[in-house]
């Protein structure tokens, strides 16, 4: 009967602690959860330079792929002017954790705006 009591303080100690240290520890900490803390995201609007039509990315983004970093909307600017020959440009925003950085698209590279 003790053992049971024992393991079950044992067992909510650490759910409550792995509560604690996912919810309200700075990322990057010994415990902090890395699925949480290190989220990117951009919102870009993006036109080709030729003829000034606006180009979707979701149109050529992975559809599960919902959170995607500087580097990704990058990528995704060398794949429209190799692989479909559009160039293109654009302004945007980079959210990253705890801020959000405006970026532009400019002669084929993201650039902080």
């Amino acid at each position: 009967m003790v053992d049971d009591i024992a393991a079950g303080i044992l067992a909510c100690g650490a759910v409550v602690w792995l509560v604690w240290r996912g919810f309200f520890t700075p990322p990057g900490s010994f415990g902090s959860w890395a699925m949480f803390s290190h989220i990117c995201a951009y919102r870009a609007r993006l036109y080709d330079v030729r003829d000034g039509r606006p180009v979707c990315p979701w149109d050529h983004e992975l559809r599960q792929d919902h959170f995607s970093s500087a580097d990704a909307l990058g990528s995704l600017v060398s794949y429209l002017d190799e692989v479909h020959g559009c160039r293109v440009a654009g302004e945007g925003v980079l959210l990253v954790p705890f801020d959000q950085l405006r970026i532009a698209v400019r002669n084929g590279r993201v650039v902080r705006a």
